[in-house]
């Protein structure tokens, strides 16, 4: 009698651990990666040549997306300054874009009148593509004294 009770309840207890087995959970997992864009490579310093005449530059950039970045351009002097000879400035002109110019510097984003901001001024590109459009500086006036003359160009690049 003691064997049949003992066997019942294992019976018992087995079908009671069944019972409560089972079941299932759904997760729901989720990331974010925002749109960005970085510099990859850019000129540390250009030599502007004669007057109208175009000097390439370097600018590389990489977005994480499919689509077309707006570009900044933004002159520190407004153009090429110096303080030699009782001073002088000139400006010149700025060209970035997939396509090769069309015309000289006077005909391009003149360095006096940024900050200017472009928006898809470059084709669209697969994501994480080094994205190398021609870039170029000119200067649209003769420099009116001599010296060494300068600016800062900066190019900031967003989604």
């Amino acid at each position: 009698m003691r064997r049949i009770l003992l066997a019942s309840a294992a019976v018992a207890f087995a079908g009671a651990g069944s019972a409560l087995a089972g079941g299932s959970a759904s997760i729901e997992i989720n990331a974010d990666n925002p749109q960005n864009c970085v510099v990859v490579a850019s000129s540390a310093t250009i030599t502007l040549g004669a007057f109208d005449t175009g000097v390439p530059g370097t600018f590389q950039y990489q977005c994480n997306f499919v689509g077309q970045p707006t570009l900044t351009f933004t002159s520190a002097n407004g153009g090429v300054v110096t303080a030699e000879n009782g001073g002088g400035s000139a400006t010149y002109g700025i060209y970035l874009n997939d396509a090769a110019p069309g015309g000289p510097p006077s005909t391009w984003l003149q360095s006096n009148t940024t900050p200017q901001s472009y928006p898809n001024i470059t084709t669209s590109t697969p994501a994480n593509t080094v994205i190398s459009p021609v870039f170029q500086v000119g200067l649209t006036g003769a420099l009116p004294v001599a010296g060494h003359y300068s600016d800062t160009l900066t190019i900031d690049i967003v989604p």
